[in-house]
């Protein structure tokens, strides 16, 4: 089911694809674009592609990715090679993580494979960007369309997590009302606060940490539609978490009866897949292989 974190970070992009860019690829002089693409041969979607020069002279991939999957490097490589086949110039691609839970063993940045020797081979390069790593003070000083992310950056520690993030939220607000324009304020700020929902798992929490924006964008008609689809979002999250649970239980049960009890590092690595589909497939894979090394594999 598509997130609106997907959505959120598409539509920030698209206000302003050159400051988007240059956050996470390095200033340009040249014309940014956002293409619109459609390969309709794959399902694989890439979440934005950027166009860079005038006529085009090579393209950055850039994949959003807020929960773990062990399939996404091999996603990004089939969408970097259908892209290159498209439009022949230089691509790019870069995962950026939107948060800790994001992260997979998979996730390397490289994807290399071969045969027999001297028949071919796979060396696939991409850039992984961890956003918690990034300061939230250089996020909110960056281009407006990137500001938001600030929710998602690195925080001071001598601060609580709430704290935090109050502070944040409360300069970007500062911020906004200081350099947006029209519309523009209230919904940059609606993506920082739909983005907040990847830090504090409850609804409640992160309705109260905006109560301090200005009562403008508060009051405006989408701030409060993303205030209801925020509850629903929450009910949702919480029904996919219980399915996870229930996905760790199943596999963690039915393998102790075919492989015996799972060690601990065992149980640890299928307790931090998060991914549904991928848990699903492990639950498949439980009566073709023969042990628990064979079945993580």
């Amino acid at each position: 089911m598509p997130k609106p974190y997907d959505a959120t970070v598409k539509d920030l992009a698209a206000q302003e694809p050159a400051g988007f860019v240059a956050c996470f690829d390095g200033p340009t002089d040249r014309c940014v674009t956002l293409l619109n693409v459609d390969l309709s041969t794959v399902t694989t979607a890439a979440d934005v592609v950027f166009g860079i020069g005038e006529p085009l002279a090579e393209i950055l991939h850039l994949d959003a990715q807020a929960g773990p999957s062990a399939t996404k490097h091999l996603d990004v490589l089939a969408y970097n090679a259908l892209l290159h086949r498209q439009y022949r110039v230089p691509v790019r691609s870069i995962v950026l993580l939107l948060r800790e839970q994001a992260v997979h063993p998979n996730m390397t940045g490289r994807v290399e494979y071969a045969t027999r020797p001297e028949r071919g081979r796979m060396d696939f390069g991409f850039e992984v960007i961890r956003l918690w790593e990034i300061p939230a003070e250089q996020l909110l000083r960056s281009s407006l369309a990137t500001a938001p992310l600030a929710v998602l950056g690195k925080l001071p520690e001598a601060l609580s997590l709430e704290e935090a993030l109050a502070t944040v939220v409360r300069q970007l607000a500062q911020r906004l009302e200081r350099d947006a324009a029209g519309g523009q304020a209230d919904r940059l700020m609606t993506a920082a606060y739909i983005l907040t929902g990847l830090r504090l798992k409850a609804p409640d929490q992160v309705r109260q940490l905006f109560q301090g924006v200005p009562i403008a964008m508060r009051e405006s008609v989408t701030f409060q539609a993303i205030l209801e689809e925020g509850r629903e979002e929450g009910r949702e999250e919480g029904r996919e978490e219980g399915r996870v649970e229930e996905l760790h239980r199943v596999i963690l049960r039915q393998g102790r009866v075919r492989f015996g009890e799972a060690d601990e590092a065992t149980r640890s690595e299928i307790e931090a897949i998060r991914d549904i589909e991928t848990l699903e497939e492990l639950s498949e894979r439980l009566v073709m292989v023969s042990s628990w090394a064979e079945l993580l594999a």
